[in-house]
This record gives structure tokens, C-alpha cells and sequence, in this order.
């Protein structure tokens, strides 16, 4: 084994311990409460009628929400797929965007337009939760069915005049079950992100309405019963595991998209009006919550004003929680910054691993941090860093490293496919020419996908700035980020808290956005090459089996 693949395992064990750590810290917890080894806490939480209606509304809500998402999502997806049509890129950007942001920031949209100074106010309800859901996961059916649909447009067109049924019509009787394995792909993914749901669910449920996240959470923080939190945490851990695969078991069945995309223009009235309506659901679904932000963040009530910019945090001075708006900005991006860092260095390593063997060890190793929903990783990093001798939870680095392990698939799934791409000519040439393995690597590979390196860290960037789960366990009054001060703004009674939560989500937004852009930006200049945009990095994760 060379020293470079060496290197790599090395890399790709601390990532396997860096996750195992804080699980192992829960189900320690879980079994050893009050420092006597027992199953008192595993035998109290588990005989509770609470803990399994929680976990069967966690899985029905999870379900619900895939069923509304795919039902939305499919049409969608089918007319971006089939026509060209002016404006498409418009509608296509806009459905990825909520999927790009933080869930708090979406959330935060969502309770703009169906909260308390919302038209109507859902807030406390299923329903806003199912809404702001199809909001973030209409991305993920919009990407899977739609590419699946432009890969086989010419011969779907012609099955349907075969059967000498309209465009509608073929919808149902030739895309759909031609592309049902896509659609049952999309499924597993949306079902696998509304079950470890849990920005969402804070914002909105209120209070009213939670899941087994959000009581994890609440019996950490609020309860401080922490053998109680990890007992559930390890019940989460199983369902999301069992989610998993299911995961892999369809995406193995998926394969890959045949065809070149050839879509065309719509000729009849019937597309025309399929072409408007599914813009009007994406400008719906996606727009309006997020305009909705920008208007909110002017008023307080009915009034006009811009209070809720020039007095930003102040309905939480003189409390535990007083922020300051300029120190929580310039704290989230140096924490996201150095969570980046951490990311790429332990993802690139990791990626050559996988493109060199796909779905093999590597792979599942690099996944491991989707196994394992964000907030047990940060519930677990609590338990590890608060163990005496050393109490570690005012370290600084315990917010990055959390943030990073988040980010470190994200970054792998865009490098990996980079790195199988690179023509193994050069590769070649470069070793007949003497260049050891090591010279191979940095001479010619890494070169080669820097490109994909750099969209890699930028997607990190973002995923660590609007990260919320494991940084709600880990973030001291001193080191709140964006998304944990808004959590707290939305929290405080009054218009006053709910318009600076707004404005709040809007830099958060303006950030996020800003990274996007550049990132599409030197996907285009690059000639659009896979991996080096944020839409490749969805198309890559969502059609690779786990």
C-alpha cells in the first residue's frame, strides 16, 4: 500500500472515530445513568407510551411529507424535464434554492407566511411543518425524476403517441412507470431528510407538535434528563439506520439515466398551461416563503419600519440570551470557515478512497455522518467534552468540528465523482514518466479536480453556516451563530422578536446566496463539468446508493 493511500485510510479512520465518539458517549449514557451501570433510564424510556407514539408520528409525518413532496414534485419535475421554455432556468433555480439553505432560515420563511402575522397562522400545526417540507425537498424530486425524464423525453413522446393519448394522459400511463425507479429513489431521500427533520420543527411545531429530534433536544436542554435523550437518540439512530436501507436497497434497483436530454418546446394549449402552472407552484412553493422573509423583516405588526434592522437583538438584552448582531455574524463565518477547512482536509483524502472503489468500505465509512442525525452527534460531543478530568464544552473547536463532520459527505460526494473523471491516460503517462504515486496525486489528480475541490468547500461553507443541530448542544452566549440566534429570536413573545428573527434570516440568506452564485458561476466558466456545482452535488448524493 502506498503512503499516500496510507494516508488516506488514516484520514478515513478519523472520520469513523470522530462519529463513533458521541455515539458511543449516548448509548453510554443510555445504559449508565447516575454513574451505576443499569438499564434503568433504556427500561423507563423504552416502556413509555410517549416514546413510541413519538416515534410513530415522527415516521408518519416523515411519510405524509414524501407522499405531498412527490406528489407536487412530479409534474414539476416532468415539465422541466420534457419542454424548453423561456424562463426555465428561473423556475429550476428557484426550486433548488430552499434546499441550499438552512433549515432554520426555511423554517423562518415558511412561519413568515403561515404564522402569527401570516394570513393564515399554522404555526403550532402539522400542517406548516408538511408545507415548509415540500419547500426544502421539492429540490430533490425536481433533480432525480426531472433528470431521469430529459434522459428518455424522445422515447416517452413517442410511447405516448403510440398509445394515441395526450400529454397529460401520458404522464400517468408512460413517464411515471417508466421512471418509477427515479420517483421511488426521490422517495427514500425525501423521507430520509423529513425524519431527521429538526430546524423545521422547532420554528414551527410551537411547541404543539414535535418528534423524536425535537424531544432529544428538549429532555437534554430543557429536562436535563440526559440518560432519558439518549436513550432516544439510539432509537433515532436505529430508525434512520433502517431508513438507510431502505436507501440502498432502491437506489441499487435506480441505475443510472440513459439518453441525451432533448427537450422541446410545448405545442399545444395543454402544455402551455402544464408549463404555467407548474411555474406557478415553484414561484408557490419556493418563492413566495422567501419573499415573505424580506416584507416580514419590515414591519413590526401593520407598521412600515426598518426597527426591526436598526435595533437587530434587542428584545433579547438583558436576558441570558442578548446577542450581539455583529458579533453572532462575524462568529458564524470564522466558525463556518474553519469547519470548511477541517471538512476538505478529512473529505479530499476520503474521496480518492471512494472514486478508487465505489460503494465499497470508504463510501459507507464517509456516510456515516448522515447515519447519524446531527443533533445525537452534538448531544454526544456534550457528554464526551463535559467528562471529567477535563471539561472541554467552552472549547472553541468543538462548534467547528461538529459543523464539519456534517459537511464532510457533502464534500466527498462531490470530489469522488471529480476524481473518477480524471482520463487515467494522464495518469498514466505520468507514472511511465517515473512520477511516484504521491507525484501522481498532487501533480496531476488534484489539479485535475480542484475545480470540484473548491465547489466541494463552498457547499461545505454553507451546510456549516446554516448547521443547527449539533450547534443548538454546543453554542455558549459568547459563540451563538446565525441560525442558533435566530432559533432565539423567534422564541421571544412579540412582533418585535418574530420581525429581528427576519431580519436576521435575511443576511443569512443574502450569505448563502452569495456562495451559490459563485459556485454556479465557475460551473459555467468550467464548462458546467459534474461535481463543480451545487446541482451536481445533489444529482451525485441522491442517485448513489448508500
Amino acid at each position: 500500500m502506498t503512503r499516500r493511500r496510507t494516508g488516506s485510510w488514516l484520514t478515513l479512520g478519523l472520520l469513523a472515530v470522530a462519529v463513533a465518539v458521541p455515539v458511543a458517549a449516548v448509548a453510554w449514557r443510555a445504559v449508565h445513568p447516575d454513574g451505576t451501570l443499569g438499564p434503568d433510564a433504556v427500561t423507563r424510556v423504552l416502556s413509555s407510551a410517549r416514546t413510541w407514539r413519538l416515534l410513530g408520528v415522527t415516521v408518519a409525518q416523515a411519510a405524509v411529507s414524501t407522499a405531498v413532496t412527490v406528489l407536487v414534485g412530479l409534474p414539476v419535475a416532468w415539465v422541466l424535464g420534457t419542454f424548453r421554455f423561456r424562463g426555465r432556468r428561473l423556475v429550476r433555480a428557484l426550486a433548488l434554492v430552499p434546499f441550499v439553505l438552512p433549515s432554520v432560515v426555511l423554517a423562518t420563511a415558511v412561519a413568515a407566511v403561515l404564522g402569527p402575522t401570516g394570513p393564515v397562522d399554522l404555526r403550532g400545526t402539522w400542517w406548516a411543518v408538511i408545507i415548509a417540507h415540500l419547500s426544502f425537498n421539492l429540490a430533490v424530486v425536481v433533480l432525480v425524476v426531472g433528470g431521469a425524464v430529459a434522459a428518455r423525453t424522445r422515447s416517452l413522446d413517442d410511447a405516448g403517441r403510440l398509445l394515441g393519448v395526450g400529454p397529460l394522459h401520458a404522464l400517468w400511463r408512460v413517464t411515471v412507470p417508466a421512471v418509477a425507479p427515479a420517483i421511488a429513489s426521490a422517495a427514500a431521500v425525501v423521507f430520509l431528510f423529513c425524519l431527521t427533520s429538526f430546524g423545521v420543527v422547532v420554528i414551527l411545531g410551537g411547541g404543539t407538535v414535535t418528534t423524536l429530534e425535537v424531544e432529544i433536544w428538549i429532555r437534554a436542554t430543557r429536562q436535563y434528563d440526559l440518560s432519558g435523550a439518549a436513550v432516544l437518540a439510539m432509537v433515532q439512530i436505529v430508525a434512520v439506520v433502517a431508513a438507510l436501507g431502505v436507501h440502498a436497497r432502491v437506489a441499487r434497483h435506480t441505475g443510472a439515466a440513459a439518453g441525451v436530454a432533448a427537450r422541446r418546446r410545448p405545442t399545444v394549449t395543454s402544455e402551455r398551461v402544464a408549463v404555467g402552472l407548474a411555474s406557478g407552484v415553484v414561484a408557490l412553493v419556493a418563492g413566495v416563503p422567501l419573499a415573505a422573509v424580506a416584507v416580514r423583516s419590515l414591519h413590526i405588526g401593520p407598521a412600515l419600519t426598518f426597527a426591526n434592522w436598526t435595533r437587530l437583538g434587542s428584545v433579547t438584552q438583558g436576558t441570558g440570551l442578548a446577542i450581539s448582531p455583529a458579533q453572532v455574524a462575524v462568529t458564524s463565518l470564522v466558525t463556518a470557515s474553519i469547519a470548511t477547512v477541517f471538512a476538505v482536509a478529512i473529505a479530499v483524502p476520503t474521496a480518492a478512497l471512494v472514486a478508487h472503489r465505489p460503494g465499497g468500505v470508504a463510501e459507507r465509512i464517509s456516510l456515516l455522518p448522515i447515519a447519524v442525525s446531527a443533533i445525537t452527534i452534538g448531544f454526544g460531543l456534550v457528554l464526551v467534552a463535559g467528562r471529567p478530568p477535563v471539561d472541554l464544552r467552552g472549547s472553541w473547536w468543538l462548534i467547528p468540528a461538529a459543523q464539519a463532520l456534517v459537511a464532510v459527505p457533502l464534500v466527498v460526494r462531490v470530489v469522488a465523482p471529480a476524481l473518477r473523471a480524471v482520463p487515467r491516460a494522464a495518469v498514466d503517462t505520468a507514472a511511465m514518466l517515473g512520477a511516484s504515486p504521491r507525484a501522481r496525486w498532487w501533480r496531476v489528480e488534484l489539479p485535475a479536480v480542484r475545480g470540484a475541490v473548491g465547489g466541494g468547500a463552498a457547499l461545505a461553507f454553507v451546510a456549516s453556516l446554516g448547521e443547527f443541530g449539533a450547534t443548538v448542544f454546543l453554542a455558549r452566549p459568547e459563540r451563538t451563530t446565525l441560525p442558533v440566534a435566530i432559533e432565539q429570536l423567534m422564541s421571544r413573545p412579540g412582533p418585535a422578536g418574530f420581525g429581528q428573527a427576519m431580519a436576521l434570516s435575511c443576511v443569512l440568506v443574502v450569505v448563502c446566496g452569495a456562495v451559490l452564485v459563485a459556485i454556479d458561476t465557475v460551473a459555467e466558466r468550467r464548462g458546467g463539468r459534474a461535481g463543480a456545482g451545487a446541482r451536481g452535488t445533489m444529482a451525485a448524493w441522491t442517485s448513489s446508493p448508500t
